[in-house]
């Protein structure tokens, strides 16, 4: 069988789902869809994703089945670890500090390492951990593949970003650079340097139940945690902050963002690769920001193949 040219990122959020299809022969995006659903009080959060992917694959088509999934941060657990250099089983060492305070055990969770900066650290070698409790990571294959896809490769929504982010900032892209994941209940960071990760971070603030008036503050003061943390790897450079994800639809949030935090701009999936989905101008830029991990994992996919 000849498979069908393309890949496909398919990105799940708390309150939206999100499809790119990847070509790598035109060098472009060439299907989007943006699909809200309310998944509070609808029952079971995975019967309500079941329901929009089936209506989904009745409105584009995919490239093939196979996709490239992600799931939010907050159903996974992500953190910084270190293991000394002259360690010859580095991973033992790392699964047995993510162990540690798992509920559960290790043994329920599918987990990887990024290496931060490899080589930059004589002593010691620090990772980015992620964990998905095998559940969780069952319910979503159970619920992609009920809609005749094949979740081949599975990833955190926040390290998606980064692969969309070197995509189209390269050219421009000679430093350390904050990256921003914003929904309406949780903000993720992810601190990256070249090509590397350096460093995450969580904000917990509830733009719904506490308004925007401190959001920008909120914001603004976590990624000043996060540089001041990893002051070390920017070498005095200040880091630039680039803004993805739903909450950054809303305008008014932007606006505030723009002004209370230093250096931060809209994060374009589409400064580079080129979108050729059919959409006019107006309707790309609107929807832009919620497409930028799914983007991303179109592209992760097509680096896979």
């Amino acid at each position: 069988m000849v498979k069908a040219a393309g890949t496909n990122g398919l990105d799940i959020q708390r309150d939206y789902i999100c499809v790119a299809q990847y070509s790598p022969q035109e060098m472009a995006v060439r299907q989007i869809a943006v699909q809200p659903f309310a998944s509070e009080g609808a029952g079971d959060f995975w019967d309500a994703v079941s329901t929009e992917l089936s209506g989904l694959r009745k409105k584009i088509k995919f490239a093939g089945t196979d996709v490239v999934c992600s799931l939010p941060c907050d159903m996974a657990v992500v953190r910084t670890l270190e293991a000394e250099s002259d360690e010859l089983d580095q991973q033992e060492v790392l699964r047995f500090e993510l162990g540690v305070g798992l509920i559960g055990g290790i043994g329920e969770y599918a987990y990887d390492f990024y290496e931060v900066d490899p080589g930059s650290m004589a002593d010691l070698r620090r990772y980015l951990a992620a964990a998905l409790r095998k559940e969780t990571l069952n319910k979503l294959k159970k619920t992609v593949k009920g809609a005749k896809l094949n979740p081949y490769i599975v990833d955190v929504d926040i390290f998606a970003l980064t692969h969309v982010f070197q995509a189209n900032y390269r050219d421009v892209f000679t430093g350390a650079a904050v990256l921003v994941l914003g929904e309406h209940r949780r903000t993720k960071l992810i601190l990256v340097s070249n090509t590397s990760y350096i460093g995450y971070g969580v904000l917990e603030y509830d733009v719904d139940e506490h308004g925007i008036g401190g959001y920008a503050s909120a914001l603004n003061s976590e990624v000043g945690r996060l540089v001041s943390d990893h002051a070390s790897f920017l070498q005095g450079n200040s880091a630039p902050v680039y803004l993805a994800g739903g909450l950054f639809a809303d305008s008014s949030v932007t606006s505030k963002v723009f002004s209370g935090v230093s250096k931060s701009e809209m994060l374009n999936p589409f400064r580079k690769i080129q979108c050729a989905a059919g959409m006019d101008a107006a309707q790309i830029e609107a929807n832009a920001c919620r497409l930028a991990v799914a983007v991303g994992l179109a592209l992760r996919g097509e680096e896979g193949q």
